[in-house]
């Protein structure tokens, strides 16, 4: 589990990934939308609130997942 603090203040949890959650985004069209659904999963906000992220949050995030990844 890594924390997150975003631009507004808040923090965010994102749990390390599972075989389930790579099952799950595996089937998404491109890396892109894979990225974002796995996003979503591992820190438990929706797709909605993934999208209204900033860019740079969204980059923070980014980089804790691709650390959880072989």
């Amino acid at each position: 589990m890594a924390k997150v603090k975003l631009s507004n203040g808040k923090e965010i949890e994102v749990r390390e990934p599972k075989v389930r959650d790579m099952r799950i985004v595996a089937n998404e069209p491109n890396e892109q939308e894979q990225e974002v659904k796995l996003i979503a999963n591992l820190t438990g906000l929706t797709l909605d609130e993934v999208d209204e992220l900033s860019l740079k949050d969204y980059a923070l995030i980014s980089e804790v997942v691709k650390d959880f990844l072989p």
